[in-house]
């Protein structure tokens, strides 16, 4: 097994010491957003290689792939560990993205690379020439927009703003989702835009939820007219061991919250509002999914006692919360590598001649050769994520 160190990303929307209370990173007074586990390159994590040196997971795997990801592994993705596990402090609304499918992927990072566009250029969506498929699962009470809502429910909820709104309305009153009122907001001219921002800022009012967060990511973003997508779009709160599974193409928001997310080792992400980041509502509009491809729930199927699965209709991912306890439990086999977080407190996994203690922001990589004879034990809950082709 390689015993991992993650790095933390401090991303404006995370919550002040938000990871240290999830996995025990340590306390430094600022925000912390993302714990990434994984060997993308934009933010690998490390192990040992040795006399006190530390390479990254990326080189582990290059130099001896067929050991740490397995033949089969290698033979479909290649030698590179095909998926990205992420803890999530979700202090702030992060923005109004969507990802793009495999082709869609391929092609915007190659018109990227052609334009010149360095790679950690801030104007850049296509960070690598891969989907991703996510499967987010809350760890505390987690809002989300995640999806549309259904075109009669979102032109309500709009003309409940005033008359000034009815004609964003009547955009998708008789439709099937609201997908007409979201290109709208990105695209209508400044003037309409400055216009439903200040509808969005001053004729919520009072309400129920979806009121109540328009308000708050009015103030959040002033002048940003999708400060609205709660009428718009889906608002879920999702509790505890809930998750969702969010397809290429579908528009999404994390509002509030924490959670683990498992996805396709890729960081390619369209955002179209709610951020000071770029935004790049014409691709956005373009690689909208189809009517009829939506978020899907997960609500985790129980595979074994203390062990439930989220395993999303895609090979490439699948995601196992595993409560041992003091016991120690065998963990899910299979023929390809896992990735291995706790959560709640520390972990301890042990196969017949390692053992890695996980706490602290640690995790580990555990080879396929090794998942036979791997056992955990709690108390921390450990967060198992594996292909979906082996999970």
């Amino acid at each position: 097994m390689l015993g991992l160190a993650n790095p933390i990303q401090s991303y404006a929307w995370g919550a002040v010491d938000g990871l240290a209370p999830l996995v025990g990173a340590p306390q430094t007074g600022e925000r912390q957003a993302e714990l990434w586990i994984g060997a993308h390159p934009a933010a690998p994590s490390t192990t040992p290689a040795g006399d006190g040196a530390r390479r990254t997971l990326a080189d582990a795997v290059a130099a001896d792939p067929t050991t740490l990801l397995g033949p089969d592994v290698v033979e479909r993705y290649g030698a590179r560990l095909p998926f990205l596990l992420k803890v999530l402090a979700i202090g702030g609304p992060l923005s109004i993205q969507l990802h793009p499918d495999p082709d869609q992927a391929a092609a915007g990072f190659a018109r990227e690379e052609d334009a010149g566009i360095p790679i950690d250029a801030p104007e850049r969506s296509f960070k690598d020439p891969f989907a991703k498929p996510e499967v987010l699962v809350a760890l505390t009470p987690t809002w989300v927009l995640v999806g549309f809502r259904r075109g009669s429910d979102a032109a309500a909820r709009l003309r409940s703003l005033g008359p000034e709104a009815r004609p964003l309305a009547d955009l998708v009153v008789d439709q099937p989702d609201a997908r007409r009122a979201l290109v709208h907001l990105l695209t209508a001219d400044a003037a309409e835009r400055e216009a439903l921002a200040h509808l969005a800022a001053t004729r919520a009012g009072a309400g129920d939820d979806a009121r109540s967060w328009v308000r708050r990511l009015a103030a959040a973003y002033p002048g940003d007219a999708t400060a609205l997508a709660p009428l718009v779009l889906d608002l879920r709160q999702l509790h505890p061991g809930e998750g969702v599974f969010l397809p290429a193409g579908v528009p999404h928001a994390y509002l509030q919250g924490a959670g683990v997310e498992l996805m396709a080792a890729s960081d390619n992400v369209i955002r179209g509002g709610l951020t000071p980041k770029h935004v790049d509502t014409g691709t956005l509009v373009d690689l909208l999914a189809p009517p009829g491809v939506g978020v899907e729930p997960m609500p985790g199927d129980g595979v074994a006692l203390g062990i439930r699965r989220y395993a999303p209709p895609v090979p490439d991912i699948a995601l196992h919360r595993i409560e041992a306890g003091s016991r120690a439990m065998a963990v899910p086999t299979g023929s390809g590598p896992a990735l291995a977080v706790a959560t709640g407190g520390s972990a301890v996994l042990t196969t017949d001649d390692d053992r890695v203690e996980l706490g602290e922001g640690r995790a580990v990589l555990v080879p396929p050769g090794e998942r036979a004879s791997c056992r955990v034990r709690g108390p921390g809950v450990v967060w198992w994520a594996t292909t979906g082709a082996d999970g």
